[in-house]
């Protein structure tokens, strides 16, 4: 496990600090995979998220993508607000014994609600050529609660969070006129707070309890080509980041008491290709197409118990088409529309916690610059997600079985601001 005693004292403040602004909801995109990270870019479902060129987000798909920036320091921070609806109707509880099922106990739950989210990201020009980057972001994380906590599923689920806090500095470089390329570091600190179920149907109203948590280094990488003015086209790569989770797992499945547990969970890599094309002086097309290997995941065990974290989930993708209009020379306007398929296809690999499945973005957004020195960001998003079917076994894979459908849909609102500060004049 990864540990630098000071670094992860400082890391773990900054994420108490940052997890204070954050409301509990359950994860808006593929997996437990937040995907807003971008005022700008929610404004077009993420098209063009990766070719950079008009917003410093952009380095979090893709950190060549800074090498726009002229001199000075330039600073871009984010908030969404996400607000969930997330339902889950359960039809059967079976391996139980008769008289305990939908009757006995509450079977439609909403696991839904609120959550904040910010990104902040800042670059500096070194010289001519170089510029370094740093972004924050929180990528993973899962707030989830039954509005019932007596449900006929709390065997399986009472309440789940898992928070993150990346860290991501990076240096682009332009190679030739028109072509940079990106590398960066990061460093993540995993959280799983809580994962929570209760201990039995009947007798005394007592949880188990699994918690731990890490810091993990990874990389980023992109390539960003300019072949003429009005063209830009991008590819960037985020690098899976093994965690050794080590925590406790406490309540009456291990005697009442507390043991301490370990878990190896690798979150997954990421490859975004996105473009930017001018139509004419006033109008831009943007594009992207997105995998991510949610495959890395797998089945994690939970040392020494011999509990198990069941994923055995599919690769994601995102498909997304927007574009953006210069209404004047103080106002852009932008909409955009993905396609995302979920990793979860199947009703097995469906987890109460991640009601998961394919869904589809619907956005739109713009840009008010107030100064040359200021500009104001803003996004909105409708997520539908498809209907789908659960059907769940314990960790262990044993009964019982919970069965269940669900429905779930979000709207993302987005705010941000882009500020240069100035500095040194530019080189000739």
């Amino acid at each position: 496990m990864y540990r630098v005693d000071g670094f992860s004292a400082v890391l773990r403040a900054t994420a108490t600090a940052t997890a204070i602004f954050c409301a509990s909801g359950p994860a808006m995109a593929g997996g437990f995979e937040v995907r807003e990270q971008s005022a700008y870019f929610q404004g077009t479902s993420f098209a063009g998220a990766a070719a950079g060129g008009n917003n410093l987000s952009s380095i979090f798909w893709n950190p060549a993508a800074s090498a726009y920036v002229g001199y000075g320091l330039v600073t871009d921070s984010s908030y969404s607000l996400l607000n969930v609806k997330s339902q889950v109707n359960a039809t059967e509880l079976s391996g139980v014994p008769p008289g305990v099922n939908c009757g006995t106990f509450d079977c439609s739950v909403d696991i839904g609600g609120a959550a904040l989210v910010p990104a902040s990201y800042a670059a500096y020009r070194l010289d001519s050529r170089t510029v370094f980057a740093l972004a924050m972001n929180s990528q993973y994380g899962t707030s989830t609660k039954p509005d019932n906590r007596e449900w006929i599923g709390q065997l399986h689920a009472r309440s789940a969070k898992l928070f993150s806090l990346n860290v991501n500095p990076s240096l682009s470089y332009e190679v030739a006129p028109g072509l940079s390329v990106g590398v960066g570091a990061q460093v993540q600190f995993l959280d799983l707070t809580h994962l929570r179920s209760a201990s039995s149907l009947v007798g005394p109203d007592v949880s188990n309890t699994i918690s731990g948590d890490d810091i993990g280094v990874g990389f980023t990488a992109g390539i960003n080509w300019r072949p003429n003015p009005g063209t830009s086209v991008g590819l960037g790569y985020r690098s899976s980041i093994k965690h050794d989770l080590d925590g406790s797992l406490e309540g009456p499945v291990v005697g009442g008491g507390s043991v301490p547990i370990s878990a190896n969970v690798t979150t997954p890599d990421k490859v975004t290709l996105s473009f930017s094309q001018e139509l004419n002086p006033a109008f831009r097309l943007l594009g992207t197409v997105e995998w991510t290997r949610w495959s890395a995941l797998g089945v994690v065990p939970i040392y020494p118990v011999g509990l198990r974290l069941d994923f055995q989930w599919h690769d994601g993708w995102l498909f997304a088409l927007g574009g953006e209009w210069n209404v004047s020379p103080k106002l852009a306007l932008r909409a955009g529309a993905a396609y995302e398929i979920s990793p979860v296809q199947n009703a097995t690999e469906r987890l109460v916690q991640i009601p998961d499945a394919d869904r589809v973005w619907l956005s739109i957004g713009g840009t008010y610059q107030f100064s040359e020195t200021m500009a104001f960001n803003f996004g909105y998003s409708h997520v539908f997600v498809e209907d789908a079917s659960l059907q769940r076994n314990l960790t262990t894979g044993t009964p019982p079985t919970l069965f269940a459908d669900t429905s779930s849909s979000v709207d993302v609102f987005s705010v941000g601001l882009t500020m240069k500060w100035g500095g040194p004049p530019e080189m000739k």
